[in-house]
C-alpha cells in the first residue's frame, strides 16, 4: 500500500509536459527500434487509415490535447477510486496513458488500445470489436478516435457493452465549419478523421440514446464557423 501511493506520488512529476515527452520518447524509441515491438492490428480501418496512423506513429510526436479530456474526467469524485479500471482507445502513443496516471488513476487499471501498437501497455484491438469481456471498464475514453470510425452507431454500441453499468464515457473530436470541410472536399476529396456527421454533443450523445444516465461535462465550439474541439462525459445505464 505504501509502494502504491509512493508510486502515485512520483507519477504526478509526470504532469509537467516536458517530464512526460521525456519518459514517453525513452521509452518509443526502446520498444520501437530497440526491442522491436511495433504490431498491427490484423482488422484495420482501411489502408489509409493504417498509413496514417502507422505515419504518425512513427513522427513521435505526441499531442497534450488528452488533458482536455483527464482534467474534468478527474472531477468526477467515483473516478478517483484507486480500483477504477480506465481504458483510452486510439492511444497511438503512450502520453495519453503517462497523463492518466499522472492526475491519479492506478498505474495497475490502465489500459490503452489500438490498431497499432508498440507499447506493453497497449493493446490491439478494433473499437467496433473490442478483445474486452462485458462490462469491463469503469471508464473509457475516447480522444480524437471516434470521426475515423465509417460505422460509429457500432462503435457507440461496442462502447456500452464493455463499460460497466454506471461507467463514464469520455469523448472528444473536432468541430469543423462547413466551409472547411467544402474546402477538403474540393482539394482532398475528404479530411480524415471526420465524415463530418458527428460534430457537437448532440451527436455524440444521440449515438449513446436511451443510454445516457448523466452527462459530467460538456463542451460545444461558441462560435460555429471556427474550427474548434467538440467534448463530452457523460456515465451510462443499461
Amino acid at each position: 500500500m505504501a509502494q502504491s501511493r509512493l508510486i502515485l506520488r512520483l507519477a504526478r512529476f509526470l504532469r509537467v509536459k516536458l517530464i512526460c515527452h521525456a519518459v514517453f520518447k525513452l521509452r518509443f524509441w526502446w520498444f520501437v527500434y530497440i526491442k522491436k515491438r511495433l504490431r498491427s492490428c490484423e482488422d484495420q480501418v482501411g489502408v489509409d487509415g493504417h498509413q496514417h496512423n502507422l505515419r504518425a506513429l512513427k513522427l513521435a510526436r505526441p499531442s497534450d490535447r488528452i488533458l482536455w479530456l483527464i482534467q474534468p474526467l478527474t472531477a468526477i469524485d467515483k473516478m478517483m477510486k484507486a480500483d477504477v479500471k480506465v481504458l483510452a482507445i486510439g492511444v497511438r502513443l503512450e502520453t495519453d496513458l503517462l497523463y492518466l496516471v499522472a492526475y491519479g488513476f492506478n498505474p495497475q487499471n490502465v489500459r490503452g488500445m489500438d490498431l497499432l501498437s508498440y507499447s506493453p501497455w497497449v493493446d490491439l484491438g478494433n473499437m467496433h470489436q473490442m478483445p474486452y469481456a462485458n462490462d469491463s471498464w469503469d471508464a473509457i475514453m475516447l480522444g480524437w478516435v471516434l470521426t475515423y470510425s465509417t460505422e460509429p452507431q457500432k462503435a457507440a454500441d461496442e462502447l456500452v457493452r464493455v463499460v460497466k453499468n454506471g461507467g463514464v464515457i469520455a469523448i472528444g473530436l473536432t468541430y469543423y465549419p462547413e466551409h472547411v470541410l467544402e474546402e477538403y472536399r474540393k482539394s482532398q476529396g475528404s479530411l480524415m478523421g471526420t465524415t463530418g456527421q458527428i460534430q457537437t454533443v448532440a451527436d455524440v450523445l444521440k449515438l449513446f440514446e436511451g443510454k445516457v444516465d448523466r452527462v459530467y461535462f460538456n463542451h460545444d465550439v461558441s462560435d460555429p464557423s471556427r474550427q474548434g474541439p467538440t467534448m463530452v462525459i457523460f456515465s451510462v445505464k443499461k
